[in-house]
């Protein structure tokens, strides 16, 4: 869930501080707002549970 969250967080600063990423949304369709927001969670939310499974597999070997 953090993972999600801080895409989310950095999608709509993407989109806040760089106007040409608006620009590129408003041009884009109905749906493209959705799909860019779906597709940077998403890869902000498996980055961080492959990273879990790392950091939890490392403290395995440790003990």
């Amino acid at each position: 869930m953090m993972g999600a969250a801080l895409g989310l967080v950095f999608t709509f600063t993407l989109i806040l501080a760089n106007p040409a990423v608006a620009e590129l949304l408003n041009h884009g369709g109905s749906a493209a707002d959705l799909v860019f927001v779906v597709t940077m969670v998403t890869t902000f939310a498996i980055g961080a549970a492959l990273t879990g499974v790392v950091f939890i597999l490392d403290g395995d070997k440790e003990s």
